[in-house]
């Protein structure tokens, strides 16, 4: 039988609320883990001034160095706006979902899953 053809109610929707999408509004933040290197102006006696860029930050704070600028990159965490981590048409199948989950992430990193249901009218 088709049953992803019959009308559904509701679903029911596993996330995780601490890893849920977020607004810095500082280019480095934290949250974000955004990658950064740095542009910097070399002074060498016999060349003059060499820029280079795309160095790491220990690279940039060496003596020869008189300019040094920051760049930060675009974020490396993708995270669903309201962290959900999957979306199932049964209760049962959810929990079943969880709790292969919890199963499979044991000892790993603190898990934190919630579970909702959202009653779909029509």
């Amino acid at each position: 039988m088709l049953s992803w053809l019959l009308p559904t109610k509701s679903i029911w929707v596993v996330h995780n609320p601490n890893k849920r999408s977020v607004w810095c509004s500082k280019s480095d933040c934290p949250k974000l883990e955004r990658k950064s290197s740095y542009d910097v102006v070399i002074n060498d006696d016999d060349l003059g001034e060499i820029i280079k860029t795309g160095v790491s930050k220990e690279e940039s704070e060496k003596e020869n160095v008189s300019k040094r600028s920051k760049r930060v990159g675009a974020p490396t965490v993708k995270l669903h706006d309201l962290g959900v981590v999957a979306a199932f048409r049964s209760k049962k199948k959810a929990l079943n979902f969880m709790d292969k989950l919890f199963k499979d992430n044991q000892g790993a990193s603190e898990v934190k899953l919630e579970l909702s249901e959202i009653n779909i009218e029509s």
